[in-house]
């Protein structure tokens, strides 16, 4: 089912907020100058320290998909290497996204010192941009859930910003990352997905009047073509069903 129709009467948009590609600071750099001995090096999933998260929530740069799309594949279309950006970072190596190009914006995240984007909950990265974007709408406090809906905690929103170590909730089932946030006034809802690099954010019309997602994140409003499954080709959709 298109988002908007699942949301319809409760929503008026959705706005679809990509996490980014990421690069960390080596500590006591303040701004980002020109130079990739200015970053860290890329560490292995396996061999990453305990303040990981920390570490990018306080020393990350966000950089953009467009930004990576126009530097590796600027000749072929945002459809293509979106697909093969999401299965790298949620899978890997796959047949159907060009297993060529994968390899290409591999080869460029490791020369420039790029994390791929995270995938699944709130991602450190983003965790300072959305208090900044949920203070707009004059609230102090959120209600956070887990990943299956079983617990929430209402949590203020200063736990997630830059100077904070990153929030976790604390009695989570699965993963103890943010995988929804919601404010009932003015009506704005973020939530998450299983190896999902996006956040989804619906808004009531009138929370879009008091702040723009787009001046915040990275992404696009869903039109009434828009499924979940954001990557995938919608008639590969429509197979399936």
């Amino acid at each position: 089912m298109p988002m908007l129709t699942w949301w319809e009467g409760i929503y008026d948009q959705v706005f679809v907020a990509l996490h980014p590609f990421y690069r960390i600071r080596k500590a006591g750099v303040s701004v980002s100058p020109a130079g990739s001995e200015f970053y860290e090096d890329v560490l292995p999933c396996d061999d990453r320290p305990e303040n990981f998260d920390d570490m990018i929530k306080s020393r990350g740069e966000a950089v953009s998909w467009a930004e990576v799309h126009q530097a590796v594949a600027p000749d072929l279309p945002r459809s293509e290497v979106y697909l093969a950006i999401w299965l790298l970072a949620c899978i890997g190596y796959q047949d159907r996204a060009g297993i060529g190009l994968q390899k290409r914006l591999d080869a460029y995240c490791q020369a420039n010192r790029l994390y791929l984007p995270e995938d699944d909950g709130l991602p450190a990265i983003l965790e300072s941009v959305v208090q900044e974007f949920l203070s707009c709408f004059g609230c102090r406090h959120v209600t956070a859930w887990d990943e299956f809906r079983h617990h929430s905690d209402t949590v203020p929103l200063s736990v997630f910003r830059k100077a904070e170590p990153c929030y976790w909730l604390p009695q989570s089932i699965t993963s103890p990352a943010v995988w929804g946030l919601h404010l009932p006034d003015p009506g704005v809802l973020m939530t998450w997905s299983l190896d999902g690099t996006v956040a989804v954010i619906a808004m009531t019309s009138r929370a879009l009047e008091m702040a723009r997602p787009e001046n915040f994140f990275e992404g696009w409003y869903a039109d009434a073509g828009t499924y979940e499954d954001l990557f995938n080709p919608v008639d590969s959709l429509k197979r399936e069903q």
